[in-house]
């Protein structure tokens, strides 16, 4: 599982992409060179260049030195135009790089600096078409996700789910295709549209359904003795 610090490192590095040279970026990319299955922290790529850029996270001496694919024949220099390494400023000389990659350096309110300039892959081993698929892909799959995990989002963190009876989920209509929120029992099977002058039922085993949170007898005890009291 990566660190805070690596995550926080690779939403800058997708933010200095971003901001000095690319039209298409995203985070943790799938690529398949070699039948070897790796994922670029971040991808950058210029259309009208016609250029890819990769940036690799490391954020201590143990992370850069355990990663073989930065020096392999189907590495991160191999697969883009342009390849660098980010890290905490001072934790990688110059001489520690591997051969072609560039060096990026960030401080601790989050300014970017090139420590060193990568060296140009005049035939990187996957053409920028599949590049620009598997970053398009990437950056789709990324804001599908924040979108799902916003509808999701479980504000009592699985407080009463267990033996839980009663389920809080998002549903889309199939008839109006409005999305809402409802509350549910273990099994049941439909429930009817909130959506205004729809009124049509809602088959729970077919329609887009995403749980939310579930709620079991402790909660409903809790939430009756809170009701008792006032």
């Amino acid at each position: 599982m990566e660190s805070n610090l690596h995550e926080h490192f690779k939403k800058q590095a997708l933010y200095w992409l971003k901001d000095k040279m690319v039209d298409l970026c995203a985070n943790e990319v799938k690529l398949f060179p070699s039948r070897k299955k790796l994922i670029a922290d971040s991808m950058g790529i210029n259309l009208k260049r016609k250029e890819a850029r990769i940036i690799e996270v490391k954020v201590s001496k143990n992370d850069f030195k355990r990663d073989k694919v930065l020096e392999a024949p189907y590495g991160y220099h191999a697969i883009a135009d342009y390849a660098y390494i980010m890290t905490p400023v001072g934790l990688l000389s110059n001489d520690e790089l591997p051969d072609g990659y560039g060096l990026l350096e960030i401080d601790d309110f989050d300014k970017i600096t090139v420590k060193k300039n990568p060296v140009r892959n005049k035939k990187p081993i996957l053409t920028l078409d599949s590049l620009v698929k598997r970053t398009a892909r990437a950056a789709t799959n990324a804001v599908l996700f924040k979108e799902l995990s916003k509808e999701t989002k479980d504000h009592t963190k699985g407080s009463f789910t267990r033996g839980a009876k009663i389920h809080l989920v998002n549903a889309t209509c199939p008839s109006c295709k409005k999305r809402h929120k409802y509350l549910i029992k273990t099994d049941q099977l439909q429930v009817l549209c909130k959506a205004r002058g729809c009124k049509k039922f809602i088959p729970l085993n077919r329609a887009r359904v995403h749980l939310v949170t579930s709620y079991n007898k402790t909660f409903i005890n809790q939430m009756q003795k809170l009701m008792e009291d006032e």
